[in-house]
């Protein structure tokens, strides 16, 4: 799904109050890092992830890993990636 500008500047805002929830490094993205992130998204629907730059992923690749798997990459600043996956059954969703 493709989002408006309206609706990323408001993800932005949101996920820049969270802290930075995972760090991908010498590992690369493995399994369990894509469920640990899955299971951050599905309480808080956004968040963010730092690539550290001893990772042997780049960016491109990690948030390709990343869309398959059903997150939305908002934007990359950097080396961080700022994730958003909707949750319909939590009370206080994000609405866009």
């Amino acid at each position: 799904m493709d989002y408006t500008g309206k609706q990323k500047a408001k993800l932005r805002t949101l996920a820049n109050a969270e802290p930075i929830m995972f760090q991908i490094g010498m590992n690369g993205l493995t399994e369990i890092v894509v469920k640990n992130i899955h299971d951050y998204l599905k309480k808080h629907e956004v968040g963010r992830v730092s690539v550290l730059k001893t990772s042997p992923m780049s960016l491109d690749e990690i948030s390709e890993i990343l869309t398959e798997t059903g997150i939305y990459v908002v934007y990359t600043i950097g080396r961080v990636l700022l994730l958003y996956k909707q949750n319909k059954e939590l009370k206080d969703r994000i609405r866009l």
